[in-house]
């Protein structure tokens, strides 16, 4: 049996809840990171699919060796990050990565995000999956 690589459409909603909890809290603080090393490229924030947390054994890429490797699996085509506006009007093309068409990164030093549009963009995710998935 051929292990799957691939968030299921309901791990995939399970990761949108917890991030529905997280941006709820009234005292949430948005946290990013973007390293600048030469030769290595990570960034990450605590309330996107880029955050290690939400990751379970489930969702693991390597549940053997959860919780020590925490990448998650791979999402699916219709699977996105309710942050990334590459599917916003005006937004054109997928590039490469998540950064530069990130609401979070798009914000970072400036820190001015706003919950209540990001409540409003995990809800809207989580809404159009689920209307995707009751087809």
């Amino acid at each position: 049996m051929e292990k799957e690589l691939r968030l299921t459409d309901e791990q995939y909603l399970g990761v949108l809840r917890k991030i529905e909890v997280d941006v709820a809290q009234d005292d949430f603080k948005v946290g990013c990171s973007d390293c600048v090393a030469t030769g290595y490229k990570s960034t990450d924030s605590n309330c996107g699919f880029c955050n290690d947390e939400y990751t379970d054994k489930d969702t693991a890429l390597f549940p053997e060796r959860f919780p020590i490797r925490k990448s998650m699996k791979y999402r699916r085509e219709n699977h996105r990050c309710p942050f990334d506006e590459r599917n916003e009007p005006g937004i054109m093309g997928w590039g490469y990565g998540c950064f530069s068409r990130c609401y979070l990164f798009r914000h970072l030093g400036r820190c001015d995000w706003n919950l209540s549009s990001m409540r409003e963009m995990v809800a809207r995710a989580i809404i159009e999956h689920t209307a995707v998935e009751d087809k």
